[in-house]
Protein backbone atom coordinates (compact mmCIF):
# COMPACT_ATOMS: atom_id res chain seq x y z
CA UNK A 1 0.00 0.00 0.00
CA UNK A 2 3.08 2.44 0.95
CA UNK A 3 4.40 1.96 -2.40
CA UNK A 4 1.45 2.75 -4.38
CA UNK A 5 0.95 6.14 -1.86
CA UNK A 6 5.00 6.65 -3.05
CA UNK A 7 4.24 6.09 -6.60
CA UNK A 8 0.81 8.29 -6.69
CA UNK A 9 3.36 11.25 -4.93
CA UNK A 10 6.25 10.52 -7.49
CA UNK A 11 3.52 11.38 -9.95
CA UNK A 12 2.41 14.33 -9.00
CA UNK A 13 5.96 15.79 -7.53
CA UNK A 14 6.85 14.99 -11.42
CA UNK A 15 3.96 17.74 -12.14
CA UNK A 16 5.90 21.58 -14.20
CA UNK A 17 6.84 23.79 -11.83
CA UNK A 18 3.78 25.90 -12.61
CA UNK A 19 1.08 23.46 -11.79
CA UNK A 20 2.63 22.86 -8.69
CA UNK A 21 2.47 26.38 -7.57
CA UNK A 22 -1.03 26.26 -8.92
CA UNK A 23 -1.95 23.78 -6.02
CA UNK A 24 -0.19 25.11 -3.59
CA UNK A 25 -2.44 28.79 -4.81
CA UNK A 26 -5.74 27.02 -2.49
CA UNK A 27 -3.47 26.56 0.78
CA UNK A 28 -2.93 28.37 3.63
CA UNK A 29 0.50 30.50 4.12
CA UNK A 30 0.94 27.36 6.84
CA UNK A 31 0.01 24.61 4.66
CA UNK A 32 2.20 25.92 1.88
CA UNK A 33 5.06 26.05 4.09
CA UNK A 34 4.24 22.63 5.55
CA UNK A 35 4.75 20.61 1.75
CA UNK A 36 8.76 21.67 1.56
CA UNK A 37 9.15 17.89 3.52
CA UNK A 38 7.13 15.85 0.64
CA UNK A 39 10.43 15.61 -1.80
CA UNK A 40 13.06 17.32 -3.15
CA UNK A 41 10.38 18.52 -5.94
CA UNK A 42 8.36 19.93 -3.28
CA UNK A 43 10.86 22.03 -1.20
CA UNK A 44 10.77 25.30 -2.35
CA UNK A 45 7.79 25.37 -4.27
CA UNK A 46 6.07 26.94 -1.66
CA UNK A 47 8.64 30.19 -1.85
CA UNK A 48 7.33 30.91 -5.62
CA UNK A 49 3.38 30.60 -5.26
CA UNK A 50 1.92 33.25 -6.97
CA UNK A 51 -0.48 34.52 -3.49
CA UNK A 52 0.71 35.24 -0.35
CA UNK A 53 -1.18 35.49 3.09
CA UNK A 54 0.09 37.12 6.06
CA UNK A 55 -1.92 37.00 8.72
CA UNK A 56 -0.76 38.21 12.20
CA UNK A 57 -2.68 35.72 14.32
CA UNK A 58 -1.29 32.84 12.57
CA UNK A 59 2.33 34.04 12.96
CA UNK A 60 4.62 32.67 15.88
CA UNK A 61 6.90 35.76 16.42
CA UNK A 62 6.50 39.11 17.46
CA UNK A 63 5.11 41.62 15.57
CA UNK A 64 8.04 43.33 14.75
CA UNK A 65 9.38 39.90 13.24
CA UNK A 66 6.16 39.32 11.30
CA UNK A 67 7.04 42.98 9.56
CA UNK A 68 10.74 42.00 8.78
CA UNK A 69 9.12 38.59 6.96
CA UNK A 70 6.81 40.25 4.65
CA UNK A 71 9.06 42.84 3.63
CA UNK A 72 11.67 39.79 2.85
CA UNK A 73 9.64 37.81 1.07
CA UNK A 74 8.39 40.60 -0.93
CA UNK A 75 11.57 42.02 -2.06
CA UNK A 76 12.66 38.37 -2.67
CA UNK A 77 9.43 38.08 -5.14
CA UNK A 78 9.99 41.76 -7.12
CA UNK A 79 14.30 40.57 -7.07
CA UNK A 80 13.45 36.91 -8.84
CA UNK A 81 10.44 38.84 -10.87
CA UNK A 82 8.30 36.16 -9.45
CA UNK A 83 4.50 36.29 -10.37
CA UNK A 84 2.23 37.36 -7.17
CA UNK A 85 -1.44 37.56 -8.10
CA UNK A 86 -2.73 37.62 -4.61
CA UNK A 87 -1.36 39.40 -1.85
CA UNK A 88 -3.19 39.42 1.63
CA UNK A 89 -2.00 41.10 5.06
CA UNK A 90 -3.91 41.50 8.10
CA UNK A 91 -2.42 42.96 11.67
CA UNK A 92 -3.19 45.15 14.26
CA UNK A 93 -0.20 47.63 15.60
CA UNK A 94 0.18 49.58 18.10
CA UNK A 95 1.62 53.36 18.10
CA UNK A 96 5.09 52.72 17.56
CA UNK A 97 4.34 50.79 14.68
CA UNK A 98 2.13 52.55 13.18
CA UNK A 99 3.91 54.81 10.63
CA UNK A 100 6.40 51.65 10.24
CA UNK A 101 3.67 49.86 8.93
CA UNK A 102 2.25 52.33 6.79
CA UNK A 103 5.71 53.34 5.05
CA UNK A 104 6.14 49.57 4.49
CA UNK A 105 2.87 49.30 2.96
CA UNK A 106 3.98 51.99 0.23
CA UNK A 107 7.02 50.28 -0.25
CA UNK A 108 5.51 46.86 -0.61
CA UNK A 109 2.21 47.87 -3.15
CA UNK A 110 4.75 48.73 -5.48
CA UNK A 111 6.60 45.48 -5.38
CA UNK A 112 3.33 43.66 -6.15
CA UNK A 113 1.96 45.98 -8.73
CA UNK A 114 2.94 44.28 -11.54
CA UNK A 115 0.07 41.33 -12.26
CA UNK A 116 -1.15 41.36 -9.09
CA UNK A 117 -4.81 40.57 -9.16
CA UNK A 118 -6.60 41.00 -5.54
CA UNK A 119 -5.20 42.47 -2.36
CA UNK A 120 -6.71 42.52 0.62
CA UNK A 121 -5.12 44.88 3.42
CA UNK A 122 -6.13 45.22 7.20
CA UNK A 123 -3.57 46.93 9.37
CA UNK A 124 -5.65 47.96 12.22
CA UNK A 125 -4.68 50.52 15.44
CA UNK A 126 -5.00 48.72 18.78
CA UNK A 127 -5.54 52.40 20.53
CA UNK A 128 -7.80 54.64 17.58
CA UNK A 129 -9.62 51.93 15.02
CA UNK A 130 -10.22 53.44 11.64
CA UNK A 131 -7.42 56.25 11.58
CA UNK A 132 -4.58 54.62 10.06
CA UNK A 133 -4.88 56.10 6.36
CA UNK A 134 -4.25 53.71 3.50
CA UNK A 135 -1.65 54.57 1.09
CA UNK A 136 -2.47 56.64 -1.73
CA UNK A 137 -0.22 53.93 -4.20
CA UNK A 138 -3.14 51.43 -3.14
CA UNK A 139 -4.79 53.37 -6.35
CA UNK A 140 -2.06 53.34 -8.47
CA UNK A 141 -1.95 49.20 -8.96
CA UNK A 142 -3.68 49.18 -12.92
CA UNK A 143 -4.06 45.62 -12.59
CA UNK A 144 -5.91 45.16 -10.04
CA UNK A 145 -9.22 43.05 -10.33
CA UNK A 146 -10.31 42.75 -6.58
CA UNK A 147 -10.17 44.88 -3.14
CA UNK A 148 -11.30 44.73 0.25
CA UNK A 149 -9.24 47.51 2.50
CA UNK A 150 -10.49 46.89 6.47
CA UNK A 151 -10.07 49.60 8.86
CA UNK A 152 -8.27 52.30 6.96
CA UNK A 153 -9.42 55.72 6.64
CA UNK A 154 -9.59 56.21 2.82
CA UNK A 155 -8.85 60.47 2.95
CA UNK A 156 -10.04 63.10 -0.19
CA UNK A 157 -6.29 63.36 -0.94
CA UNK A 158 -7.06 60.17 -2.67
CA UNK A 159 -9.36 61.25 -4.73
CA UNK A 160 -6.59 62.60 -7.81
CA UNK A 161 -4.79 59.28 -7.76
CA UNK A 162 -8.01 57.10 -8.22
CA UNK A 163 -7.03 54.95 -11.46
CA UNK A 164 -8.58 51.46 -10.66
CA UNK A 165 -10.99 51.33 -13.54
CA UNK A 166 -9.20 49.04 -16.05
CA UNK A 167 -10.15 45.95 -14.33
CA UNK A 168 -11.36 45.87 -10.40
CA UNK A 169 -14.41 43.88 -10.62
CA UNK A 170 -14.58 43.60 -7.13
CA UNK A 171 -14.54 46.18 -4.16
CA UNK A 172 -15.17 45.32 -0.54
CA UNK A 173 -14.67 48.09 1.88
CA UNK A 174 -15.08 46.74 5.73
CA UNK A 175 -14.82 49.34 8.88
CA UNK A 176 -13.80 52.06 6.90
CA UNK A 177 -13.33 55.55 7.18
CA UNK A 178 -14.36 57.65 3.86
CA UNK A 179 -16.53 60.38 2.82
CA UNK A 180 -19.19 60.26 0.44
CA UNK A 181 -17.12 62.34 -2.31
CA UNK A 182 -14.45 60.08 -2.11
CA UNK A 183 -16.58 56.72 -2.59
CA UNK A 184 -18.06 58.36 -5.42
CA UNK A 185 -14.95 59.04 -7.30
CA UNK A 186 -14.05 55.60 -6.13
CA UNK A 187 -17.33 54.10 -8.53
CA UNK A 188 -17.47 56.46 -10.79
CA UNK A 189 -13.89 55.49 -11.87
CA UNK A 190 -14.14 51.82 -12.24
CA UNK A 191 -17.39 51.21 -14.44
CA UNK A 192 -16.29 47.40 -14.70
CA UNK A 193 -17.26 46.63 -10.99
CA UNK A 194 -19.55 43.23 -10.84
CA UNK A 195 -19.62 43.05 -6.81
CA UNK A 196 -19.20 45.73 -4.10
CA UNK A 197 -19.68 45.35 -0.76
CA UNK A 198 -19.88 48.19 1.79
CA UNK A 199 -19.96 46.79 5.50
CA UNK A 200 -19.96 48.82 8.83
CA UNK A 201 -18.39 51.85 6.98
CA UNK A 202 -18.21 55.27 8.71
CA UNK A 203 -19.13 59.07 7.55
CA UNK A 204 -20.53 57.53 4.32
CA UNK A 205 -24.25 58.81 3.87
CA UNK A 206 -24.98 58.34 0.20
CA UNK A 207 -24.35 55.70 -2.20
CA UNK A 208 -25.04 56.50 -5.68
CA UNK A 209 -23.93 53.69 -7.53
CA UNK A 210 -26.17 53.90 -10.64
CA UNK A 211 -23.35 54.26 -13.81
CA UNK A 212 -22.04 50.59 -12.51
CA UNK A 213 -23.96 49.04 -15.68
CA UNK A 214 -22.15 45.54 -15.00
CA UNK A 215 -23.08 45.67 -10.85
CA UNK A 216 -24.14 41.97 -10.01
CA UNK A 217 -24.67 41.98 -6.48
CA UNK A 218 -24.35 44.47 -4.15
CA UNK A 219 -24.30 43.86 -0.18
CA UNK A 220 -23.86 46.88 2.42
CA UNK A 221 -24.28 45.94 5.98
CA UNK A 222 -24.82 49.50 8.67
CA UNK A 223 -25.37 49.42 12.10
CA UNK A 224 -28.99 49.97 13.64
CA UNK A 225 -27.06 52.23 16.25
CA UNK A 226 -26.46 55.02 13.57
CA UNK A 227 -27.91 58.47 13.87
CA UNK A 228 -28.49 58.87 10.41
CA UNK A 229 -28.58 55.37 7.99
CA UNK A 230 -26.90 55.40 4.96
CA UNK A 231 -29.15 56.48 1.92
CA UNK A 232 -28.74 54.04 -0.99
CA UNK A 233 -29.94 54.10 -4.46
CA UNK A 234 -29.36 51.37 -7.04
CA UNK A 235 -30.80 50.14 -9.67
CA UNK A 236 -28.72 49.32 -12.68
CA UNK A 237 -30.28 46.36 -14.69
CA UNK A 238 -27.79 43.78 -14.54
CA UNK A 239 -27.80 43.46 -10.46
CA UNK A 240 -28.55 39.69 -9.65
CA UNK A 241 -28.45 40.31 -5.52
CA UNK A 242 -29.31 43.45 -3.69
CA UNK A 243 -28.67 42.82 0.27
CA UNK A 244 -28.97 45.78 2.54
CA UNK A 245 -28.83 45.65 6.56
CA UNK A 246 -29.50 49.17 8.34
CA UNK A 247 -29.73 50.73 5.31
CA UNK A 248 -32.38 53.31 3.41
CA UNK A 249 -32.61 52.02 0.11
CA UNK A 250 -34.15 54.00 -2.29
CA UNK A 251 -35.99 51.93 -5.49
CA UNK A 252 -36.55 54.44 -8.59
CA UNK A 253 -40.21 54.10 -9.72
CA UNK A 254 -40.51 51.87 -12.81
CA UNK A 255 -37.22 50.35 -12.12
CA UNK A 256 -36.60 47.27 -14.30
CA UNK A 257 -35.10 44.83 -12.11
CA UNK A 258 -34.66 41.96 -14.99
CA UNK A 259 -31.77 39.87 -13.77
CA UNK A 260 -32.63 40.40 -10.27
CA UNK A 261 -32.98 37.22 -8.47
CA UNK A 262 -32.35 38.00 -4.52
CA UNK A 263 -33.45 40.54 -2.75
CA UNK A 264 -32.88 41.14 1.06
CA UNK A 265 -33.64 43.79 3.08
CA UNK A 266 -32.97 44.26 7.11
CA UNK A 267 -33.32 47.08 9.26
CA UNK A 268 -35.03 49.60 6.46
CA UNK A 269 -37.09 52.17 7.63
CA UNK A 270 -37.20 53.95 4.71
CA UNK A 271 -40.57 54.05 2.77
CA UNK A 272 -40.66 50.97 0.02
CA UNK A 273 -44.03 52.49 -1.91
CA UNK A 274 -42.21 52.12 -5.08
CA UNK A 275 -41.76 48.60 -4.73
CA UNK A 276 -45.19 48.21 -6.29
CA UNK A 277 -44.42 49.77 -9.69
CA UNK A 278 -41.07 47.89 -10.50
CA UNK A 279 -40.65 44.47 -12.16
CA UNK A 280 -39.25 41.54 -11.13
CA UNK A 281 -39.45 39.03 -13.50
CA UNK A 282 -36.38 36.89 -12.35
CA UNK A 283 -36.90 37.42 -8.71
CA UNK A 284 -37.10 33.75 -6.82
CA UNK A 285 -35.99 35.20 -3.26
CA UNK A 286 -37.58 37.71 -1.06
CA UNK A 287 -37.14 38.70 2.33
CA UNK A 288 -38.41 41.40 4.58
CA UNK A 289 -36.53 41.19 8.40
CA UNK A 290 -37.67 44.26 10.92
CA UNK A 291 -38.29 46.88 7.53
CA UNK A 292 -40.35 49.83 9.25
CA UNK A 293 -40.22 51.30 6.11
CA UNK A 294 -43.33 48.52 5.70
CA UNK A 295 -45.16 49.79 7.99
CA UNK A 296 -47.56 52.39 6.39
CA UNK A 297 -47.64 50.89 2.59
CA UNK A 298 -49.44 48.96 0.60
CA UNK A 299 -46.81 46.88 -1.26
CA UNK A 300 -47.62 44.65 -4.47
CA UNK A 301 -44.63 42.65 -5.75
CA UNK A 302 -45.04 42.10 -9.50
CA UNK A 303 -42.63 38.82 -9.11
CA UNK A 304 -44.11 36.16 -11.82
CA UNK A 305 -41.16 33.69 -11.00
CA UNK A 306 -40.93 33.68 -6.81
CA UNK A 307 -40.15 30.66 -4.98
CA UNK A 308 -39.53 31.90 -1.30
CA UNK A 309 -40.87 35.04 0.41
CA UNK A 310 -40.13 35.75 4.60
CA UNK A 311 -41.21 38.03 6.26
CA UNK A 312 -40.45 38.83 9.97
CA UNK A 313 -41.55 41.85 12.36
CA UNK A 314 -43.82 43.47 14.74
CA UNK A 315 -46.26 44.94 12.88
CA UNK A 316 -48.63 42.71 9.94
CA UNK A 317 -47.45 44.60 6.49
CA UNK A 318 -49.97 44.91 3.75
CA UNK A 319 -48.27 42.85 0.78
CA UNK A 320 -49.47 40.83 -2.35
CA UNK A 321 -48.06 39.17 -4.98
CA UNK A 322 -48.23 39.18 -8.55
CA UNK A 323 -47.38 35.78 -9.71
CA UNK A 324 -47.22 32.55 -11.98
CA UNK A 325 -45.56 30.47 -9.68
CA UNK A 326 -47.45 26.96 -8.81
CA UNK A 327 -44.83 26.13 -6.09
CA UNK A 328 -43.90 28.89 -3.76
CA UNK A 329 -43.12 29.32 0.35
CA UNK A 330 -43.87 32.09 2.38
CA UNK A 331 -42.05 32.05 6.30
CA UNK A 332 -44.37 34.54 8.31
CA UNK A 333 -42.57 35.16 11.68
CA UNK A 334 -44.74 37.58 14.01
CA UNK A 335 -42.88 39.05 17.01
CA UNK A 336 -44.30 40.86 20.00
CA UNK A 337 -47.18 44.00 19.43
CA UNK A 338 -48.55 42.41 15.89
CA UNK A 339 -51.46 40.55 16.87
CA UNK A 340 -53.85 42.29 14.80
CA UNK A 341 -55.67 39.56 13.57
CA UNK A 342 -57.95 41.05 10.77
CA UNK A 343 -54.80 42.30 9.03
CA UNK A 344 -52.96 38.69 9.25
CA UNK A 345 -56.10 37.37 7.85
CA UNK A 346 -55.83 39.73 5.08
CA UNK A 347 -52.19 38.57 4.45
CA UNK A 348 -52.87 34.88 4.82
CA UNK A 349 -54.87 35.30 1.75
CA UNK A 350 -52.31 37.43 -0.36
CA UNK A 351 -50.27 34.56 0.04
CA UNK A 352 -52.63 31.56 0.02
CA UNK A 353 -51.15 30.32 -3.58
CA UNK A 354 -47.75 29.43 -1.37
CA UNK A 355 -47.25 26.74 1.14
CA UNK A 356 -47.10 29.37 4.17
CA UNK A 357 -45.00 28.88 7.48
CA UNK A 358 -46.24 30.61 10.59
CA UNK A 359 -44.37 31.52 13.28
CA UNK A 360 -46.32 33.74 16.03
CA UNK A 361 -43.56 34.66 18.47
CA UNK A 362 -44.97 36.13 21.72
CA UNK A 363 -43.17 36.65 24.74
CA UNK A 364 -46.01 38.52 26.78
CA UNK A 365 -49.57 39.21 25.14
CA UNK A 366 -52.53 41.52 26.01
CA UNK A 367 -55.23 38.87 25.49
CA UNK A 368 -57.71 41.98 25.05
CA UNK A 369 -55.95 41.81 21.46
CA UNK A 370 -56.98 38.33 20.79
CA UNK A 371 -60.37 37.15 19.28
CA UNK A 372 -61.86 34.52 21.57
CA UNK A 373 -64.83 34.34 20.28
CA UNK A 374 -66.00 33.73 17.02
CA UNK A 375 -68.49 36.56 16.44
CA UNK A 376 -69.35 35.53 13.20
CA UNK A 377 -66.54 35.76 12.06
CA UNK A 378 -66.26 32.74 10.49
CA UNK A 379 -69.02 34.02 8.31
CA UNK A 380 -67.82 36.14 6.17
CA UNK A 381 -63.79 35.06 6.51
CA UNK A 382 -62.82 31.27 5.34
CA UNK A 383 -59.71 30.41 7.59
CA UNK A 384 -56.97 29.53 5.05
CA UNK A 385 -54.64 26.42 4.91
CA UNK A 386 -51.30 27.05 6.91
CA UNK A 387 -48.47 24.17 6.44
CA UNK A 388 -46.83 24.59 9.78
CA UNK A 389 -47.81 26.63 12.80
CA UNK A 390 -45.30 27.65 15.20
CA UNK A 391 -45.86 29.11 18.67
CA UNK A 392 -42.83 30.87 20.63
CA UNK A 393 -44.39 31.62 23.88
CA UNK A 394 -45.17 31.63 27.01
CA UNK A 395 -47.65 28.82 27.77
CA UNK A 396 -50.16 30.85 29.62
CA UNK A 397 -50.47 32.78 26.67
CA UNK A 398 -50.76 29.40 23.83
CA UNK A 399 -54.55 28.74 24.54
CA UNK A 400 -55.44 32.71 23.44
CA UNK A 401 -52.95 32.42 20.38
CA UNK A 402 -53.91 29.16 19.69
CA UNK A 403 -57.89 30.45 19.19
CA UNK A 404 -56.81 33.37 17.82
CA UNK A 405 -54.93 31.47 14.71
CA UNK A 406 -57.44 28.55 14.06
CA UNK A 407 -59.85 31.49 13.62
CA UNK A 408 -58.04 32.35 10.47
CA UNK A 409 -55.62 28.94 9.23
CA UNK A 410 -55.94 25.89 9.27
CA UNK A 411 -52.20 24.56 10.22
CA UNK A 412 -51.03 20.84 9.13
CA UNK A 413 -48.43 21.04 11.59
CA UNK A 414 -48.33 22.33 14.83
CA UNK A 415 -45.12 22.79 17.02
CA UNK A 416 -44.09 24.72 20.50
CA UNK A 417 -40.72 26.44 21.27
CA UNK A 418 -40.68 26.62 25.03
CA UNK A 419 -40.51 29.65 26.70
CA UNK A 420 -41.70 26.61 29.72
CA UNK A 421 -41.89 22.68 29.56
CA UNK A 422 -43.29 21.30 25.99
CA UNK A 423 -44.65 18.09 28.56
CA UNK A 424 -47.01 21.14 29.52
CA UNK A 425 -47.72 22.00 25.80
CA UNK A 426 -48.44 18.35 25.03
CA UNK A 427 -50.99 17.88 28.12
CA UNK A 428 -53.01 21.09 26.96
CA UNK A 429 -52.85 19.85 23.49
CA UNK A 430 -53.82 16.29 24.42
CA UNK A 431 -56.25 17.48 26.58
CA UNK A 432 -58.32 19.59 23.71
CA UNK A 433 -57.96 16.64 21.40
CA UNK A 434 -59.26 14.39 23.95
CA UNK A 435 -62.32 16.58 24.73
CA UNK A 436 -63.51 17.01 21.13
CA UNK A 437 -63.54 13.29 20.99
CA UNK A 438 -65.67 12.59 23.82
CA UNK A 439 -67.67 15.40 22.84
CA UNK A 440 -67.08 17.49 26.28
CA UNK A 441 -64.80 20.50 24.86
CA UNK A 442 -67.00 23.77 25.29
CA UNK A 443 -68.52 25.81 22.86
CA UNK A 444 -65.19 28.10 21.73
CA UNK A 445 -63.08 24.81 21.00
CA UNK A 446 -66.27 23.12 19.41
CA UNK A 447 -66.50 25.70 16.69
CA UNK A 448 -62.85 26.35 15.84
CA UNK A 449 -62.41 22.41 15.83
CA UNK A 450 -65.82 21.24 13.59
CA UNK A 451 -63.92 20.52 10.62
CA UNK A 452 -61.15 18.66 12.16
CA UNK A 453 -60.82 15.19 10.55
CA UNK A 454 -57.80 13.88 12.14
CA UNK A 455 -55.14 14.49 14.31
CA UNK A 456 -51.91 12.41 15.52
CA UNK A 457 -48.45 12.98 17.94
CA UNK A 458 -45.21 13.08 15.56
CA UNK A 459 -41.61 12.86 17.61
CA UNK A 460 -38.44 12.62 15.89
CA UNK A 461 -34.16 12.50 17.59
CA UNK A 462 -32.61 16.54 16.51
CA UNK A 463 -30.66 14.71 13.96
CA UNK A 464 -33.09 12.61 12.47
CA UNK A 465 -34.83 13.61 9.05
CA UNK A 466 -37.82 11.58 9.24
CA UNK A 467 -40.75 12.37 11.68
CA UNK A 468 -42.80 9.22 13.42
CA UNK A 469 -46.00 8.64 14.75
CA UNK A 470 -45.65 7.78 18.54
CA UNK A 471 -48.01 7.01 21.42
CA UNK A 472 -48.17 9.64 23.61
CA UNK A 473 -47.48 7.46 26.74
CA UNK A 474 -44.70 5.64 25.09
CA UNK A 475 -42.98 9.20 24.28
CA UNK A 476 -43.82 10.48 28.03
CA UNK A 477 -42.21 7.79 29.40
CA UNK A 478 -39.00 7.92 27.46
CA UNK A 479 -38.72 12.07 26.82
CA UNK A 480 -35.22 13.28 26.32
CA UNK A 481 -34.62 16.90 25.86
CA UNK A 482 -33.27 15.85 22.31
CA UNK A 483 -36.65 14.85 21.29
CA UNK A 484 -38.49 17.16 18.99
CA UNK A 485 -42.06 16.60 19.08
CA UNK A 486 -44.90 18.08 16.97
CA UNK A 487 -49.43 17.63 16.11
CA UNK A 488 -49.77 16.71 12.67
CA UNK A 489 -53.47 17.83 11.76
CA UNK A 490 -55.56 16.82 8.91
CA UNK A 491 -58.82 18.89 8.30
CA UNK A 492 -61.84 18.22 6.41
Amino acid sequence: MKSLENSAMDRISDLPKDILQRILYFLSQEDAVRTSVLSKSWRDIWCTRPNLDFLKDSFKGNKQEFLSTVDRTLQRYCDQRLSLEKFHLSISVGRYLERESVSLLEKWIPLTATGVKELRLSIRSEYAPGFIELPLVVFETESLQHLHVEKFRMNRDAIPTIVLSKHLKKLHLQGVYIEDDVFQKITSSCPLIEAMLVDSCRRLKNIRSNNLRRLKNFFYTGSKYDDESCSIEIYPPSLETIEIIYGNVSFHKGADFRNLNFLHLFGVKSSLDHLSSCKFPSLKRLTFLECGGLKESDIFIDAPNILYFKYEGDFIPSIAFATTSTEWKSDIHLKDGSLWFLKLHELLKSLSQSEISLVIDHADINQENIPVQDNGYHNNNKPFAVESLDFHCHLSSFPFLLHAAFCICRPRIICYHLYEGVIRFIGFMWKILMERESGNEDELTQLLFRDLEEASFEVKERDEEEWHRAPLSEFLINYQTSYKCRFALKWR
